[in-house]
């Protein structure tokens, strides 16, 4: 703070006064009761008990100590001019330290004074009492400061008390612990009179204390100590200033300052790459060889482990979105947040490494040696994950669930009962009782974790292990981003639109082109100055691609010279010759649609400028270009694009791939895309934090609006879209997709229950949720007693621990026996919901990650990348802090103060093959029978989940308006797929299905079309605008139809809607024209149901033949359905052997970015061995639901390799997966 050379050695000598203060500090300071700390008296006569302080302007570093600050013991501003006020009378401390450390408070309020607003500060007056000494009357006194921090108040000070009138007038005459007055009582200062008060504080025999100053001292310290702080805070924001590097007289470097390590780091802040290279060019700040520029990533990842194991200390409830790729190997990236402390952080990353049999269990690696082991890499995953979570204390291990604490479903023996408000769960066999809850278990030491992450093949078997099999307090959240994008993806394939997507992927990547270079957009705009510079607004070209161009861009076309050398003149400054625009991208599922919003408008333009002259409609014709393959139509989209980039090369084949035609269709693509995409990029946009995702959960779940993006589709595909008569299947495929993944996420507890944490349906939604555990517990008694409830065994989240405490606790609110007691439950319910509603929403954060790492890593050397390396890449990208949601970060002062540790200390937080789990987390790859089984994830089984639960709901309600009992809604699977229309008689309802399951499905109801007739003379409908989803249950066949309809338009324009094709006709037979395809349990209940005998071992075809001879009459009509059924029976084909998810986009796009990301080369070695033969092609479900079994390796005939120790011999690897191969 001081600038002069004086004041900088007052400043050194007064700190080592401080640091004798420090020792001195318990001596001279007692705490009160009243929270305040008093000095006590120096000499018997001093009066220093009046002198106060609060506690919190001392800082004592004593043992155990949670003080921030960490330079030893400190004191705040206030406590510093009271120390410096007792350090005059302190008789071992020498004069010059005295007459020093008096300057420096000096120096420091002249500064202050200087560059602070004293009219800020208590409005720049001090005021007190006192009596005087000459009339002994009360006085009160005021002293206004000005700006310069000067003040006429004591002018009057003779009149009023003469003892500190002449104490001053012998101070400015006399010099005390060298220090003289320099002003008079007629114009002084604020250091002035603290040296005034200073000095009357240890001169007790001249009264002027006793009678003066001790009223006055409190408030002048108040009020110095507040105009210091602001000084500190002024000073704070203020640049800083390089010191000089100092050697030793032996030539040695001296440590290197404080602040030229932070003026380092802010140096290097915007560099991502090579900061170690372009810190040692800093010499001015630090020598080369310092440990922050050798190894500021050992240092960063070291002091971020070590904020992350604070910051989740003691947490218990924690959320963790985690996603892996390839970077050199499988990376895992984890990102774990509290939602209490609203605190998140990168967990360390896991190099995901093969399993040793070391690991194993004994009774595993004996399955392992045999070659009865699979889900091999699922382990290897979860193996990682719990590595990941054992950072902060908690691996998966720790969410196991107490033995005592009994959530599962009641075993027939046993019964639930209720004593004094505790619930009991009482064996009759064995004749013994147990609490349901433990005495000591509590909420908040529970352990629980709710998993973000992707429905893939790796993560989802062992998360089903955990929390169906083990029980585990896990909840899995799957993320709703990728579902989204694969139901659109599949919807453009069922309508072959896949194509033009790919084709136009080329299109709007071009300016990125070649191989990332960014050369062809000057190309481009070099074209654009050529066309310009030799063609004219009347010239044949411009002519011919002046129609399509108004079109495109929604103008009338130009009639006179004038309009059209406008349009021309406009040629130049197209936004796609101005700007790169968007990339498709692997890590950005919608970008194609941003893309094509950038490029909206200038499809026909771009054409024209690199056509080189041909016309609109022209494409992909010549003869010589195509080969044999591609005229034959034996290749598909994909390897046909691929084939012809290699042939012409892509700037020639992108305008060729723009036609009338493709633009059409790439208008109707994005068209009817529309809701789909837009939906998820509002969301993305307006909710980033957890508490807007909570709330949007909550409001979703309570209302219809669950079913908003459903609405939005409809509305666009009917009313709103391009007037054009759309692709039926993309519609009904687009749908079916939509409501499965929407309804299962909001549709299952816990999330149906989330409107519990809006006020005004918090109590509506509680007794609901109490109600229909009732209904689950009540069934549960009777599946266990030997009811048959199918539904209820498709209801699979009512085993999922966390479900089954919150239901529990609910219940616990029920029975309390006072109000308090009642209304801590129900809090408890909220609490859980809020956790379980509050966390990042979905991966897409981890997948930025991976996009922003892969980035910073990429001018790497070598392909190997570092542990410490990834992991700092990691935490420095902004994926978190864009969200705006609080994340942990190393501070440029934490690095300069760290210490240089080893990176062997932080590799060990990645390396999983330290970490094995117990036997019951290994049994995970034990092959599935009866006793070792549990339910399997799949989108469409979630599906199932929530009609059996909506169907399941419906029955509890009303039982005896169901007489054909809980299992009567299966006759729901007849009533046909997505798209089909069926109405209920009783009722006079018709409706157009959007997804169909189990025991039910999800339809929107349907209207009459006023005024419009088809040409037969039947009728047309048209569904409502308004939201108009509803879950139907069918248990009798005689009140539904189908219903076949084609869509049509009401008029040239449209809208569109649904016209009746032929009379309705009875579900069975419907099902039977389209093409049977039901199970053997579902057939034999069909037959029951009409009375027709059968043999219970017989084959599914002879009960098709039976069903046939049921409902058709004629040969014909049996032949031509057993031809459909054979159709419906083939095997779908398997795409995946052809494209990859991430090679069908990737391929085609000439991005350099792309081209070399590791994770696109292992997919394509994937796909290339698959040709070969080298790895199996993914079969149908078996028994596992949809494991793969790779094929079995030929024996090789060379001698056998050496292999690493503890792995397992390369003759199990067939067996064992990727996850053991060396």
């Amino acid at each position: 703070m001081c600038s002069s050379r004086e004041t900088t050695r007052s400043s050194r000598l007064s700190w080592r006064a401080l640091k004798f203060l420090s020792r001195i500090t318990l001596a001279y300071f007692s705490v009160g009761a009243s929270g305040f700390v008093k000095s006590l008296p120096i000499r018997k006569q001093c009066y220093a008990p009046q002198s106060k302080v609060p506690l919190s302007q001392l800082h004592y570093r004593g043992a155990g100590s949670e003080d921030p600050h960490k330079a030893g013991h400190t004191v705040e501003t206030r406590a510093l001019l009271v120390l410096f006020g007792l350090l005059p009378g302190r008789r071992k401390l020498q004069p010059e330290t005295k007459t020093k450390s008096l300057v420096l408070v000096e120096e420091m309020l002249r500064q202050a004074c200087a560059k602070i607003a004293l009219s800020g500060i208590q409005r720049g007056r001090v005021s007190c009492n006192f009596v005087s000494d000459v009339d002994s009357s009360p006085i009160a006194l005021s002293l206004d400061f000005l700006e310069d921090g000067s003040t006429r108040g004591l002018a009057d000070l003779e009149n009023l008390h003469k003892g500190a009138s002449k104490g001053w007038d012998k101070l400015s005459q006399h010099a005390w612990c060298g220090r003289k007055l320099s002003t008079t009582l007629q114009q002084t200062n604020l250091w002035d009179i603290y040296l005034f008060l200073i000095w009357s504080k240890h001169n007790p025999s001249s009264k002027i204390w006793e009678q003066f100053s001790v009223h006055l001292y409190p408030k002048v310290v108040f009020f110095a100590g507040y105009l210091l702080e602001a000084y500190v805070d002024e000073l704070a924001n203020l640049p800083l200033a390089p010191l000089p590097l100092l050697k030793t007289k032996h030539g040695n470097s001296r440590r290197v300052p404080k602040v030229n390590k932070i003026i380092l780091l802010q140096r290097v802040k915007a560099q991502k790459r090579h900061r170690g290279e372009v810190m040692q060019t800093h010499t001015d700040l630090a020598p080369r060889q310092i440990a922050l520029i050798r190894a500021e990533a050992n240092l960063e990842v070291a002091e971020y482990v070590k904020l992350l194991t604070t910051a989740f200390a003691d947490t218990q409830h924690v959320q963790v979105s985690w996603d892996a790729s390839t970077y050199d190997v499988e990376t895992l990236v984890a990102i774990a947040y509290d939602y209490k402390k609203n605190v998140s952080g990168y967990l360390p990353i896991q190099n995901i490494s093969p399993v040793q049999t070391a690991e194993l269990h004994e009774t595993v690696r004996t399955l392992a040696v045999q070659g009865r082991i699979t889900r091999v890499e699922s382990y290897n995953t979860m193996r990682s994950f719990s590595h990941a979570l054992n950072s902060i204390g908690l691996p998966l291990a720790a969410f196991a669930k107490p033995p005592d604490l009994l959530l599962g479903p009641l075993r027939a023996e046993e019964e639930r009962v209720l004593m004094n408000g505790t619930y009991f769960i009482y064996n009759t066999t064995t004749q013994s009782i147990q609490r349901q809850v433990p005495t000591a278990w509590s909420l908040a030491k529970q352990p629980l974790l709710i998993s973000v992450s992707d429905q893939g093949p790796l993560n989802c078997p062992g998360l089903d292990h955990l929390q169906f099999k083990l029980r585990g307090f896990v909840l899995p959240l799957y993320d709703q981003s990728h579902r989204t994008w694969n139901d659109l993806k599949s919807a453009m394939r069922s309508v072959k639109l896949f194509r033009i997507l790919l084709q136009f992927s080329i299109l709007y990547n071009m300016n990125y082109g070649p191989g990332g270079t960014k050369a062809w957009m000057a190309k481009k705009q070099q074209y654009a100055e050529e066309f310009r510079a030799k063609q004219t607004a009347d010239g044949q070209i411009f002519l011919s691609y002046m129609p399509y161009i108004c079109h495109e861009m929604g103008l009338s076309e130009p009639t006179t010279a004038e309009e059209r050398e406008a349009l021309f003149g406009t040629i130049t400054s197209l936004q796609t010759l101005q700007q790169h625009g968007p990339l498709v991208k692997l890590m950005r599922w919608f970008s194609y649609f941003q893309s094509h919003q950038f490029y909206a408008g200038e499809h026909f333009w771009t054409k024209m400028l690199i056509g080189e002259g041909g016309p609109p409609q022209q494409g992909i014709q010549p003869e010589a270009v195509l080969t044999p393959d591609i005229l034959a139509g034996n290749l598909d989209d994909r390897e046909e694009l691929r084939q012809l980039k290699l042939k012409m090369g892509s700037w020639r084949l992108a305008p060729l791939l723009v036609t009338p035609w493709t633009w059409w269709k790439n208008e109707l693509l994005v068209s009817m895309a529309t809701p789909v995409w837009s939906c998820f990029t509002q969301k993305a946009q307006q909710l980033k934090l957890p508490h807007e995702i909570a709330g949007d959960i909550a409001k979703r779940a309570a209302t219809k609006l669950w079913a908003e993006e459903i609405h939005a589709v409809i509305g666009n595909g009917f009313f709103d879209g391009p007037q054009k008569l759309y692709p039926a299947r993309f519609l009904s495929n687009e749908e079916e997709g939509d409501v499965q993944s929407s309804a299962s996420y909001y549709l299952r507890p816990p999330f149906r229950y989330a409107g519990a944490l809006l006020a005004e349906s918090r109590e509506t939604t509680l007794r609901q949720m109490h109600a229909d555990w009732a209904a689950v517990l009540k069934a549960e008694k009777a599946m266990a007693g030997g009811a048959g409830m199918e539904p209820l065994k498709e209801m699979h989240w009512r085993l999922n621990s966390v479900n089954r405490l919150i239901h529990l606790i609910r219940d616990m609110a029920e029975v309390a026996s006072t109000t308090a007691e009642r209304r801590a439950y129900n809090n408890q319910v909220v609490e859980l919901l809020t956790f379980v509603s509050t966390h990042l929403a979905d991966t897409v954060i981890v997948e930025n990650t991976h996009q922003m790492a892969k980035d910073a890593l990429r001018d790497a050397r070598h392909f190997q990348k570092s542990r410490t390396g990834k992991q700092v890449a990691c935490i420095r990208c902004s994926a978190i802090p864009s969200r705006g949601v609080p994340c942990l970060k190393v501070s440029d002062d934490q690095k300069a103060t760290a210490s240089a540790g080893k990176s062997s200390s932080f590799d060990k937080l990645t390396h999983p093959n330290t970490h094995a789990l117990k036997k019951e987390f290994q049994r995970l790859m034990e092959t599935k029978t009866k006793q070792h089984t549990w339910p399997s994830t799949t989108q469409q089984m979630e599906w199932q989940q929530v009609v059996a639960t909506e169907w399941f709901l419906c029955y509890m309600q009303d039982e005896d308006k169901f007489a054909a009992g809980p299992n009567s809604a299966w006759l729901s699977v007849l009533a046909g797929a997505a798209g089909e229309v069926v109405a209920c008689q009783r009722a006079g309802e018709i409706m157009l299905i959007l997804a169909v399951g189990s025991y039910g499905f999800a339809a929107w109801d349907l209207e009459l079309a006023a005024g419009v007739r088809t040409a037969a003379g039947m009728s047309a409908f048209r569904p409502y605008r308004h939201n108009a989803i509803r879950f139907h249950h069918i248990t009798e066949l005689e009140d539904w139809v189908s219903v076949p309809v084609k869509p049509g338009l009401s008029g040239p324009h449209g809208p569109l809607h649904l016209e009746q094709t032929s009379e309705a006709m009875s579900l069975p037979l419907a099902r039977i024209h389209a093409g049977l395809n039901l199970t053997c349990k579902q057939c034999q209940d069909l037959l029951a149901l009409f009375k027709v005998n059968f043999r219970k071992n017989q084959s599914r075809a002879s009960l098709h033949g039976l069903i046939l001879d049921l409902f058709l009459e004629t040969e014909h009509e049996k032949e031509e359905a057993r031809r459909k059924m054979a159709a419906c029976l083939l095997p779908q084909e398997e795409e995946h052997a052809e494209d990859s998810d991430m090679e069908e986009l990737l391929e085609q796009l000439e991005d350099l970015e792309n081209q070399g990301d590791p994770e696109i080369q292992k997919e394509k070695e994937k796909i290339k061995q698959r040709r070969t033969g080298r790895i199996a092609v993914p079969r149908a479900a078996g028994p596992d639901e949809g494991e793969q079994v790779p094929k079995r390796k030929a024996k090789a005939k060379a001698p056998p390799k050496q292999r690493k120790k503890g792995l397992l011999e390369p003759k199990m690897k067939a067996h064992l997966g990727h996850g053991f191969t060396g």
